[in-house]
């Protein structure tokens, strides 16, 4: 092999290396540009999705009063200035919803009437009850304002043996509330509900009856 020879095949080997290298390196930053780019901004989240987050991280009232009724001393001072006793309560369910004829949803001839009983001392945060009382209260489902309650509650308490039939016939502006509060006694309660609502349409809800088990 001549040294002619051997000089220009180092040459075009070295020219063919240096464009292969280049080309490489090429690619290289490109590919490199592409992976580190930055991905695309998320979709902001939707309406409903930051309701959801409000509804979870916001506290009920009940909560809220609780936690101010927690504090040292807050209680004592209630007490002293409205001679009530302070406490908090949530409503029980009644075993059943009260299966109800003669009205309902969109022109149904039957729904159900959902109640519940309150036990005492729950004061300040309304309803406002005392220790030793039970306040009754119905729902039909019937989407119009109550024009008058025939709905009763019978009632035992196990512990003491008082007993009663009490209509739910309290009101606010002259509207039913489809409620009562009942003096029970502390104890064990068993109730039932049955009755009626007469609304301003002519309709009315008969509630066939419901039963429960209650501690005042």
């Amino acid at each position: 092999m001549s040294r002619r020879f051997g000089r220009g095949a180092a040459r075009r080997l070295a020219v063919r290396l240096t464009a292969t290298v280049a080309a490489a390196a090429a690619g290289a930053v490109v590919f490199s540009g592409t992976a580190s780019a930055a991905p695309a901004p998320a979709a902001p989240p939707s309406l409903q999705t930051l309701l959801g987050d409000l509804t979870r991280t916001v506290p009920l009232a009940q909560d809220l009063f609780g936690g101010i009724l927690a504090t040292p001393g807050v209680t004592e001072v209630i007490e002293g200035v409205t001679g009530q006793e302070v406490g908090t309560t949530t409503a029980q369910d009644f075993l059943f919803p009260a299966p109800t004829f003669g009205c309902g949803v969109a022109g149904n001839p039957m729904t159900v009437t959902v109640a519940s009983a309150q036990s005492g001392p729950n004061f300040p945060i309304p309803p406002w009850i005392e220790r030793g009382h039970l306040r009754f209260q119905a729902v039909p489902a019937h989407l119009e304002i109550p024009k008058q309650s025939d709905l009763q509650v019978a009632w035992f308490n196990v512990n003491t043996l008082k007993s009663g039939v009490v209509p739910l016939d309290d009101t606010i502006l002259n509207v039913p509330t489809l409620s009562k509060t009942v003096d029970t006694g502390e104890g064990i309660v068993l109730a039932a509900l049955f009755g009626g609502v007469n609304y301003e349409s002519g309709a009315t809800c008969t509630a066939l009856g419901t039963v429960g088990q209650f501690t005042a």
